[in-house]
């Protein structure tokens, strides 16, 4: 395990080469709070609540929301394993002594905890600006679990987006894909609105998917809007398909690598 928090630890140290991206992310979880403020502003001029929500209720929502998918940088696994894969460069991951998913995952995770830093630091130049009032009213339980969903939501999201890239070894060409899945994603996780939004039956089958526990289920334990009971089936939910994902990838790495013909250092 070593060298994997030495890779982690790395690529920690590299995001500091890449202020303007991590400087436009930190901007991101403001620009989203102002859409918010704007959107949810003009409904809420013709009624008190929507669904649970109140205003202020909504736009601490959007905060803990944006913060976590600004922490979230393991969209940039399955694009850097399409690229590889297809250039050729792979091929060093094949030969080092090391799993290419948790070195993936180790790189992704050092990245995402840099990232956390400018995010929170955005979050609270937020709440400042729009005088959003974070009450935290659940259950210490309740705050563990969601603080436990949104960590094994990270390590989900890598395993997911190497599962993607892999694709890349057997399709020519998959960024539609890419592109694609990432909106989809934004919706499913509760990025774009709360899900509780969405029609009923829409909300019980996205609780049975993982998306919705790694963004939107911990926005709502931190705000109090769900209870320890919803966390730990989540939690549960979360758990079963990281595995699954996993061990596919597992699988999937080990039959369709010695297939790959590829050239590079």
């Amino acid at each position: 395990m070593k060298k994997y928090f030495a890779i982690a630890k790395t690529a920690f140290k590299a995001q500091i080469v890449y202020r303007f991206d991590v400087a436009m992310t930190a901007l991101g979880t403001l620009w989203k709070l102002l859409f918010a403020w704007i959107l949810w502003g003009a409904i809420f001029q013709g009624q008190e609540s929507v669904s649970g929500f109140d205003f202020g209720g909504m736009l601490g929502y959007y905060l803990v929301v944006s913060f976590l998918s600004s922490m979230d940088q393991s969209s940039g696994v399955s694009f850097e394993l399409n690229e590889r894969i297809r250039g050729g460069t792979f091929s060093k991951f094949m030969v080092l002594p090391a799993s290419p998913q948790l070195q993936f995952m180790a790189q992704s995770l050092g990245a995402s905890f840099y990232y956390a830093l400018f995010a929170l630091l955005a979050a609270l130049l937020g709440a400042l600006l729009f005088q959003i009032r974070m009450g935290f009213g659940a259950e210490p339980a309740a705050l563990l679990c969601a603080f436990c969903l949104s960590a094994l939501g990270l390590v989900f999201m890598v395993s997911y987006h190497f599962f993607v890239g892999l694709l890349a070894f057997k399709f020519q060409e998959i960024n539609f894909f890419l592109h694609l899945q990432g909106n989809l994603i934004a919706l499913a996780t509760g990025a774009m609105l709360p899900l509780s939004l969405l029609p009923k039956t829409v909300l019980e089958l996205l609780n049975l998917l993982p998306f919705s526990q790694v963004g939107y289920l911990p926005a709502m334990l931190l705000t109090g809007r769900a209870g320890l009971g919803e966390g730990l089936k989540g939690l549960l939910v979360l758990v079963l398909w990281t595995a699954a994902f996993l061990a596919a990838n597992r699988l999937l790495y080990e039959r369709l690598r010695v297939q790959y013909d590829g050239v590079g250092i």
